[in-house]
């Protein structure tokens, strides 16, 4: 009896163990989510200049460098739904008839043209961060920031 008494109490307790370290892993992951969200996050709500918009460009190719993310055959990202993240923006100009419209870059666009052309050109121009795409493990997978004046 006492044997199947041991036998009971090692088996709970081991079962405890293994519960306790999946909801430790889970924890783990959540948090290291949010501190990558929390780069990109401070942005939103602010208005932001091409130089933040820079570090943001730059910290998103680094990550995605960092996590192998392959490239399509125009040099572009592939979204793998797990750790990419995109760019993408909004920029302001004027047509033939004086009109302003939005023509929209992605990172790799401006990448290919020289990101110090695009601080040079942008470093004081005004920019908000209009929309934040999550994939679906919650972590940040497209920003897009619009330019907001010519």
């Amino acid at each position: 009896m006492k044997k199947n008494l041991l036998y009971i109490l090692v088996i709970f307790i081991i079962v405890i163990a293994i519960i306790l370290v999946h909801i430790s892993d889970k924890n783990s992951k959540r948090n290291e989510i949010a501190k990558f969200n929390v780069q990109y996050e401070q942005y939103f709500g602010h208005t932001i200049y091409g130089s933040d918009v820079l570090t943001m460009i730059n910290k998103a190719i680094d990550n995605n460098q960092e996590n192998n993310i392959p490239r399509d055959e125009n040099n572009y990202y592939i979204d793998d739904d797990k750790s990419s993240v995109k760019i993408e923006l909004v920029l302001l100009s004027k047509n033939d008839e004086n009109e302003v419209e939005e023509k929209t870059y992605s990172m790799e666009t401006l990448e290919k043209a020289g990101l110090s052309g695009f601080i040079t050109n942008f470093n004081l121009t005004p920019f908000e961060c209009s929309n934040v795409e999550y994939n679906s493990q919650k972590r940040i997978s497209k920003i897009t920031v619009k330019q907001l004046e010519l």
